[in-house]
């Protein structure tokens, strides 16, 4: 009888304890992480490691704020989903297609700006470097 309470006792903990695995979740705004998210961005830092956000938004007002020490951006292109480094995209401001929390930066392929913008209505195209926080500030 003891051998069966303990073996219920532990199959009854593997099982809380798998059920309370931690998730990964946005340092900017704590939203769960969905690692097959087209949205997920990574900000990685000078000794290699990934910080992953829940959306490019959320990713640059970390970086921008230097809340993550970051040497480069990672997001996935609108079209191809890959995830590709962010100083080779274009980011639109104002479109219809809308992020996980509402309006966000839609990282397009610079040859394909134009489809974007004729498809969406996009209201602004801005390089990486022209995001600062007013800017993010701003989206809506």
């Amino acid at each position: 009888m003891h051998r069966r309470t303990f073996l219920s006792i532990t199959a009854l903990s593997f099982l809380l304890a798998s059920a309370c695995k931690k998730e990964a979740r946005c340092k900017t705004c704590g939203m769960r992480i969905d690692p097959k998210s087209a949205w997920l961005a990574e900000l990685v830092t000078s000794d290699g490691a990934v910080v992953s956000f829940d959306t490019p938004q959320c990713a640059l007002r970390a970086w921008r704020s230097n809340a993550v020490a970051a040497t480069s951006l990672r997001v996935h292109e609108y079209y191809d989903r890959a995830m590709r480094d962010a100083g080779t995209l274009r980011f639109v401001i104002g479109s219809d297609v809308k992020g996980p929390m509402g309006p966000d930066l839609v990282p397009v392929d610079p040859s394909r700006v134009s489809k974007f913008m004729q498809d969406h209505a996009g209201r602004r195209v801005l390089d990486l470097e022209e995001i600062s926080l007013s800017e993010l500030g701003n989206l809506e």
